[in-house]
């Protein structure tokens, strides 16, 4: 259902479009709103075309009301339609104007024409034939009509003869439903009738009667046998005088057709079947027999058959075994009852253009029409003039055409104000699968067309509603809607693009994207859009989007479908749509039952007669008329005595409250006749101890108070203070009056909507009470702040750092600064110690207190006012002996003040951390080493690290041993051994170790082994750097060799000379005489006498 406001004479009707139903034979409908109820009826004068249609096109504007139906035509025995439309053009007062069929639109086409667009003014003569001519010009038309929608005529001719079971007769009864079923689906001229034969000839189902296609369908399934004879001549006779004659809706010029059913021979039949065959009335009938059971075995039977049916015979004469095999027919009969017509040539042009599928009225006569199916459905749109009954065609080349097929270009439709003329746009949702925007430029008497704008997602139908939205009412179009309501993130949510037009050179912006409920998918939000005129009586467009399937399965069953209501905005001589809080009217809160609410909008005009635009709104079946609140602002004023409040002041304070009314239509005022305005008071909102307060507490938490007959509503109030001494902390930020309101309606009146606020506007006041200030300005002080800062050192070492002090200087250089305060952030690894203050100003800090990775101390400096002054003070910090996670830090000051024009000043410094730790590398003895024994000499070397290292700092010991001289092997390293698990060793080779290898050229006595810890010195600080290096020296040994022969001849010969002489004087003095061997016989016997004695003893 669509709905489009009127605006004739009378304000309080509006037409309403629906289908072509059994209880609604019109598609257009005007309704009155009587007592809150819409009363509808058809309009009288408007054409509408005999048969079914697909849907309806209403627009309206001052020239008049255009409606468009797609009516389908179909040839005889064909299912090749043309849906081509049928569009009508009244007046204001729903007088017929003109009326176009497009069912031969080429003809109607000028290919290099012009339509003339604004100037429509005729002569009175000139307007008195034109309406003759528009009179004939219907009459031809309606003839035209006729022929083309005569359509099909079927008549079912059903035995209900006895020999029938009743089994069997409820399955020829679903046969014919499934005919029937089948063949309106795809033949819309196509209208059947009935007849029973037995015992009586009845007819069950009329051809006015078939337009109701589930009526008809049930009907058939009602139909109670008659039983009896079997008079099928008869039966067919009853058809040609009460089926196919006018009185009974048959069309003179409508292909006629007969269909047979019966289980066997004529029985007891008074008419001849020849005869009937032969009669003139059965001229044109295309007959269909179809043959149940056995009995058409039979060659007279089956003759019979034949005979009844038309030739030839096979296409016609059919016989099946049973009622059970009647559903194998089904689409053999079909496609011998509609035959389908190929296409000649290339995809249709013109014949499906659906002409009138979307429409705007440009002037007196000129309208824009959109045609969707046209040159195979890449759409396009027809600018039409009705008096010149020419039009031109406006579409991408036949080239571009074919490559661009299913685009539906026109199915939506738009004209744009700009400064450089008029502009039409149309839209085109299946346009490379993504959708997109047209634009019909017109310049004099030349129109070019461009693509502006495309969609992004697949599926999502960018462009198949278009709102253009004078937001100022300047009469230029400020915004380009564009919706794409299948646009979808969890489901069909929809989304509507507002673009902004440029005055300029009338290009397109994206300015934002608007979509419904964020949690409720498939709500095809943009599904219908409409400006709905100055909704909020701010002077500004309101626009109203549809969602009709928003809340679609809700449990509760209330209904579904929302519109949400966008007002008009406008912000620095910017206009646009607010965003903020758009109103959403859900299904439910109309009415119970509503389906589909928001499936068609409309408004700005004033349908219930209050002075306020209306909003209409269509759901399935019905229509709702929401109707506008007058929308009431307030001025809030508050004036205090004193004005200012001095220091040392105790006395009380007389407040002045006005709120003065600045509605935007008389409506709203008037309507706050029966109002009445409660407000409340907070004194000092911004303190939770507060310093002044209402001396009656009542009067302040709520007044009630009617509006009188005049602009302003006023109340006198007293604050007292709540403390002796008023100024205790704070005497200088000014105390806050905040002011809130709401309008309060008397409850049971619905004669008249009650006045609302402005729902962009805060129902909240603010003003301020200041303290008297020693400054220039009497309301405030500027204080000048300076803040320098210093560090004691910015490296820090964990473990060997023990204090940190920052020397603060703070310079007020201005005016007063109250409650100055300063915010400390610093590392948590730095523990406070103390502060060094100055005698003055006072400095009070607090403890400090974790936040997130920082410890954070506040200090208030020479609280409540810091004057003229400057203050010096240091911080002291001790650093914690624990690990630091972090390689820097920074410690940071902020100084800050209440003043009403708040200053801060900062300053921040970084600190790097460095973690200590201590190893020694002992001293080691000389080691000496003998040269002859090198090739077996095994010598250990030990390296003893001694420290402390409580960070776990990673550190190496390098250890570098000359291996090779020149070649020659000193030294090999056998064995690595370490005695921690955690120690890793590697070996390898290095090409010299420490040493100059010139050095090794001359003798080596000696050979040094070093080693040396290592460490990242951007992390750790070792504290005895003397005691990181070490060396073990080698000493080598060596045997002294002489090499002269004549020393070794003269030492061999002095040596036998020697012992020579030795042995000389060893004889001359006895030594080896034979007394001496006695001797020494004698001595070894006694010495073995001893022994035996010896034995002897112990035994």
């Amino acid at each position: 259902m669509q709905i489009l406001g009127r605006e004739p004479a009378c304000l309080s009707r509006l037409l309403v479009t629906s289908p072509r139903t059994s209880r609604t034979a019109s598609p257009l409908h005007q309704c009155s709103l009587l007592w809150d109820e819409l009363h509808c009826q058809p309009v009288e004068h408007a054409h509408i075309p005999k048969g079914r249609y697909r849907g309806v096109t209403l627009v309206r504007n001052h020239h008049g009301v255009l409606v468009c139906l797609q009516v389908p035509v179909r040839q005889p025995h064909s299912l090749s339609s043309e849906l081509t439309g049928n569009c009508n053009l009244l007046a204001p007062d729903l007088r017929p104007r003109a009326q176009v069929y497009f069912s031969d639109l080429e003809s109607l086409l000028e290919p290099d024409g012009h339509v003339a667009a604004g100037d429509c003014s005729r002569s009175k003569k000139g307007s008195t034939e034109n309406t003759a001519r528009r009179r004939r010009d219907l009459q031809v038309e309606e003839e035209e009509e006729e022929e083309a929608a005569a359509g099909t005529e079927i008549a079912i001719i059903l035995d209900g003869s006895g020999s029938i079971d009743p089994p069997d007769f409820q399955r020829a009864k679903d046969f014919i439903s499934n005919m029937m079923r089948n063949i309106y689906e795809k033949c819309f001229e196509c209208s059947f009738a009935l007849v029973q034969y037995g015992s009586v000839i009845q007819t069950e189902l009329d051809l006015q009667d078939s337009q109701d296609v589930a009526a008809s369908l049930d009907r058939v399934q009602n139909i109670t046998q008659v039983g009896s004879v079997t008079k099928t001549a008869s039966a067919m006779q009853h058809v040609l005088d009460n089926i196919f004659t006018p009185s009974h809706g048959s069309k003179a010029k409508a292909s006629k057709v007969m269909v047979v059913l019966t289980d066997g021979d004529i029985f007891n039949d008074p008419l001849n079947l020849t005869t009937v065959i032969n009669s003139p009335k059965m001229q044109g009938v295309e007959r269909f027999a179809i043959g149940v059971g056995g009995a058409f075995n039979k060659s007279n039977t089956y003759n019979e058959l034949k005979l009844i049916a038309s030739d030839p015979d096979e296409d016609h004469a059919f016989k099946v075994t049973n009622y059970m095999a009647l559903d194998g027919l089904l689409s053999k009969l079909q496609q011998r009852i509609i035959r389908v017509e190929g296409m000649v040539g290339d995809a249709p042009h013109y014949q499906l253009a659906q002409v009138g599928f979307s429409a705007q009225i440009l002037d007196e006569g000129q309208v824009l029409l959109g045609a969707v199916g046209a040159f195979d459905w890449s759409g396009g749109v027809l600018l039409y003039d009705t008096h010149s009954r020419r039009g031109r065609f406006l579409n991408q080349t036949v080239e571009d055409a074919r490559g661009a097929q299913y685009s539906y270009l026109g199915y939506s439709v738009a004209v744009l104000h700009k400064t450089c003329g008029l502009s039409y746009v149309a839209g085109a949702p299946r346009h490379k699968q993504r959708g997109a925007v047209f634009e019909l430029q017109k310049e004099g008497r030349e129109t070019d067309f461009a693509l502006v704008l495309e969609g992004e997602q697949m599926g999502s139908y960018f462009g198949s509603e278009l709102c253009p939205v004078d937001v100022d009412m300047d009469g230029i179009t400020d915004l380009l809607l564009v919706a794409a309501p299948f646009h979808h993130i969890q489901g069909e949510e929809g989304r509507v693009s507002v673009y902004r037009v440029n005055h300029q050179d009338g290009s397109f912006t994206l300015a934002r994207t608007l979509s419904g409920h964020s949690r409720l998918p498939y709500a095809r939000f943009g599904f219908a859009m409409a400006t709905v005129g100055d909704i909020s009586q701010d002077k500004l467009t309101d626009v109203a989007i549809g969602a009709p399937l928003e809340d679609f399965g809700a449990d509760d069953g209330a209904g579904f479908g929302s519109v949400y209501i966008y007002n008009g905005h406008s912000t620095n001589q910017l206009v646009d749509l607010s965003t903020h809080q758009p109103q959403r009217i859900r299904a439910s809160a109309v009415a119970p039952g509503l389906h589909y609410f928001g499936m068609s909008v409309a408004g700005g005009l004033d349908f219930s007669g209050d002075g306020l635009a209306d909003i209409t709104v269509g759901a399935l079946g019905r229509a709702a008329v929401l109707r506008a609140r007058p929308v009431v602002r307030l001025k809030v004023s508050m004036t205090f005595i004193p004005e200012a409040l001095p220091i040392g002041f105790h006395g009380g304070v007389k407040v002045h409250l006005c709120f003065e009314r600045r509605s935007g239509t008389t409506v709203a005022e008037s309507g706050l006749g029966e109002t009445s305005l409660n407000f409340t008071l907070d004194v000092d909102a911004m303190k939770q101890r507060k310093r002044m307060q209402c001396s009656d507490e009542r009067q302040c938490q709520s007044s009630l108070r009617k509006w009188g007959a005049g602009p302003q509503l006023c109340e006198p109030f007293l604050l007292l203070p709540t403390e002796k001494q008023l100024c205790q902390e704070d005497c200088f930020s000014s105390i806050i009056v905040k002011v809130s309101y709401q309008l309060q309606t008397p409850e049971g009146r619905t004669d008249h909507p009650q006045p609302v606020l402005d729902v962009h506007s805060e129902p909240s006041a603010y003003f301020q009470l200041p303290y008297e200030k020693a400054c220039k300005n009497k309301l405030f002080c500027i204080a000048e702040l300076q803040l320098d800062t210093t560090l004691s050192q910015r490296a820090l070492v964990v473990g060997l750092t023990k204090e940190l002090t920052m020397n603060i200087s703070l310079t007020n250089s201005g005016e007063d600064s109250y409650m100055t305060s300063m915010a400390l952030n610093y590392p948590r690894n730095l523990q406070f110690k103390r502060i060094q203050k100055p005698p003055s100003p006072n400095i009070q800090c607090d403890d400090p207190k974790p936040e997130a990775s920082v410890l954070v101390m506040n200090c208030a400096i020479g609280h409540p006012i810091l004057k003229r002054s400057s203050a010096m003070f240091s911080l002291v910090w001790q650093l914690e002996e624990s690990a630091f996670p972090d390689r820097t830090a920074n410690i940071s000051v902020s100084i800050t003040n209440y003043n009403e024009n708040r200053s801060s000043v900062s300053k921040t410094h970084s600190l790097w951390f460095k973690h200590a730790f201590i190893a020694v590398l002992p001293k080691p003895s000389v080691m000496y080493l003998n040269t002859s024994q090198a090739l077996s000499y095994h010598r250990e070397f030990l390296f003893d690290i001694y420290g402390e290292n409580p960070f776990g700092a990673k550190f190496q010991l390098q250890i570098c041993v000359p291996v090779k001289l020149q070649g020659f092997q000193l030294i090999r390293v056998k064995n690595l051994t370490k005695t921690q698990a955690d120690t890793v060793c590697t070996q390898k080779q290095e090409p010299a170790c420490g040493s100059n290898p010139v050095e090794f050229r001359r003798d080596v006595t000696e050979l040094a082994i070093l080693g040396e810890i290592s460490f990242n010195k951007s992390l750790y600080e070792g504290l005895n750097a003397e005691n990181h290096k070490t060396k073990i020296t080698v000493i080598f040994l060596k045997d002294e060799e002489v090499y002269s022969l004549s020393l070794i001849i003269q030492s061999s010969v002095g040596g036998l000379l020697v012992l020579i002489v030795v042995i000389a004087i060893l004889v001359k003095c006895g030594f080896f005489k034979r007394k001496y061997q006695q001797l020494n016989l004698d001595s070894m016997r006694q010495s073995q006498l001893k022994s035996d004695s010896l034995l002897e003893e112990e035994n």
